[in-house]
């Protein structure tokens, strides 16, 4: 069963690289993903969402990912004003944990994790 949020729906996440379900994520980080977006005044489009250990194996990563927790999510942020209005919305709704790359912000709920960082991506 689908949980229903105001600005995500099951099809954006089987868009995703990998494709997932909503279902797949935590609730609690998607209601609180789903209060940013409402701060923004934005879309959010997720580019990944829940990743699988094997998936994450098979892409040379370690596989200890938040993604595989279903607590961690990369956003479409292709210019200054949509980065900028999702980071403010992502801090305001209690992310503590924030990745910026060229075009996409990571965010996570990964209490296993350092708290209160921002890095980013480039090389």
């Amino acid at each position: 069963m689908t949980t229903m949020y105001r600005y995500f729906s099951d099809i954006e996440f089987q868009r995703c690289t990998p494709p997932c379900s909503i279902n797949d994520m935590d609730a609690d980080f998607m209601f609180k993903l789903d209060n940013a977006r409402h701060i923004s005044k934005i879309p959010f489009v997720p580019l990944s969402g829940f990743r699988s250990e094997i998936w994450e194996l098979e892409e040379g990563r370690d596989g200890s990912s938040s993604h595989t927790k279903g607590i961690a999510i990369d956003l479409k942020a292709d210019n200054s004003s949509s980065r900028y209005q999702i980071l403010q919305a992502l801090i305001l709704s209690g992310f503590s944990r924030i990745g910026i790359g060229k075009n996409f912000i990571h965010a996570d709920l990964d209490k296993s994790k350092a708290q209160n960082v921002i890095w980013h991506y480039y090389g």
